[in-house]
């Protein structure tokens, strides 16, 4: 049974049934009582308690309690878009978008909660900004099995409004732009986090032209990923290209430049290259080309032509230390601080296969780098999007980091097999805040080009 024939049913039994049961509400047994204690670790009753701020603030850090933010990824990261509510979230809180959940069966949910830690054997408590909202989640939960399960009524409105209480955001936020403000000022209106500098929009990808010739954002231009890197290892090409090639797109560090592609690999392959180079303000657009449409862009059909602009403003590069080579690569692994990160498949990490890639064969890591996760295989990143497209919680994506001694204070690195996951995983770092990353662009399949060179298999963790 399809996932959305559930909520069809979930939404008519919870029409039916509104008047007389409010879930979690005071008219209800669900309602209960307040609780003022600290549980401790221990499960709750979810049938005897009312959700309060005052109750989810004592419970945060208990190990069994997990706190569900069902709002949208902008709101979440920090995106004020009610001015009644603030931009960010209640700390602690895991963000699941309800619109991730559309189109899954029921395994695919399942799996999905799973990936997110989302057991049914924690207490859970779902938020939205009026406590409405998050009844969708509540319900899934609920048919589900979970029994430890409430909706928080008072929500992010409720929380905004006691000043005292507060909220968690992405240190970077608006480095990470949504559909809707990329139309807004596409039509000329004011946007927030925006100084009004010029800005250049540019869908990018791997030999995908003709896609985008069918339908694109207005007034974006097309670079393919073949004009900043190239054979025979894949690696971003030479300062003296990347001059060339932001010349004649007419990007300069001055300018704002937005970018997007079905594909966040290729958006974060291409800033890396433009923060390397040092353009000021780069940004991504978290959504694939069916969120835009959604979002009610219109799109247009054709291609833009590139307006050189011969004065990029500065010697490139101009931030070196976002680049690292192999010799500095082998010397971080050296330093007590140092962390050079895989960001791949957990088989391509242990040597179980090489990631599905066709122009090698060899299976393995770098010795001394760390499991930094990745995705299925060489050409997916569901470790770092959603299968929306949008990007995944940054706060599962530090959790993730963190099992493997990967956090904000170290010296971090990261590479895969020719620098499409590494980069993807660099810009969600450098959302975070983390200032000491870079690329080690030359990644693995820069490593096997010695065979002299150690390749280390298995599981590190395992004498």
């Amino acid at each position: 049974m399809k996932f959305n024939e559930t909520i069809q049913k979930l939404f008519l039994s919870t029409a039916i049934t509104i008047i007389s049961l409010n879930i979690m509400g005071c008219s209800s047994k669900n309602a209960g009582t307040e609780l003022k204690t600290d549980v401790k670790n221990e499960f709750i009753d979810m049938q005897e308690v009312l959700v309060t701020k005052e109750y989810i603030g004592l419970n945060l850090k208990n190990n069994n309690f997990i706190l569900i933010d069902t709002r949208s990824d902008e709101e979440f990261n920090g995106w004020s878009i009610d001015e009644n509510i603030k931009g960010g979230h209640i700390p602690g809180a895991i963000n699941l978008s309800f619109n991730l959940l559309e189109g899954l069966n029921e395994n695919e949910v399942k799996k999905l909660f799973r990936k997110n830690g989302i057991s049914p054997e924690k207490t859970i408590v779902v938020y939205s900004n009026y406590g409405k909202e998050s009844l969708s989640l509540y319900n899934v939960l609920k048919n589900f099995g979970y029994k430890h399960v409430a909706n928080y009524q008072g929500g992010m409105e409720e929380w905004s409004m006691d000043s005292s209480l507060k909220v968690e955001k992405l240190k970077n936020y608006e480095k990470l732009v949504y559909p809707q403000w990329v139309k807004d000022l596409t039509e000329g209106k004011e946007v927030k986090n925006y100084d009004g500098r010029e800005y250049i929009i540019v869908n990018v990808n791997y030999k995908q032209k003709k896609e985008y010739k069918k339908g694109h954002i207005k007034g974006a231009i097309y670079i393919d990923t073949n004009d900043i890197e190239s054979l025979p290892l894949w690696n971003v090409v030479s300062d003296g290209k990347i001059k060339k090639i932001l010349n004649e797109t007419g990007i300069t560090k001055d300018k704002m430049v937005i970018i997007y592609s079905d594909e966040a690999m290729a958006s974060g392959r291409l800033a890396h290259v433009l923060m390397y180079a040092g353009v000021e303000d780069v940004r991504i657009i978290n959504s694939n080309i069916k969120g835009l449409i959604d979002a009610g862009l219109s799109l247009e059909q054709g291609e833009n032509k590139w307006i050189p602009d011969n004065n990029f403003g500065g010697q490139i590069p101009m931030h070196p230390e976002y680049t690292k080579n192999l010799e500095e690569a082998k010397e971080l692994i050296k330093g007590h601080n140092g962390r050079l990160v895989a960001v791949v498949s957990w088989e391509e990490y242990a040597g179980i296969n090489n990631g599905g890639y066709s122009y090698f064969t060899e299976k393995g890591r770098i010795p001394g780098s760390v499991f930094g996760h990745g995705g299925s295989d060489g050409y997916h990143s569901e470790g770092f999007v959603d299968s929306d497209g949008t990007m995944r919680d940054y706060t599962q994506i530090q959790k993730m980091w963190k099992e493997w001694d990967i956090k904000a204070e170290n010296e971090s690195s990261f590479f895969c097999a020719t620098g499409w996951r590494g980069a993807l995983a660099f810009f969600d770092a450098y959302l975070m805040g983390w200032e000491n990353v870079s690329v080690y662009d030359g990644g693995f399949y820069e490593w096997i080009q010695d065979p002299t060179k150690p390749i280390a298999t298995g599981d590190p963790r395992i004498n």
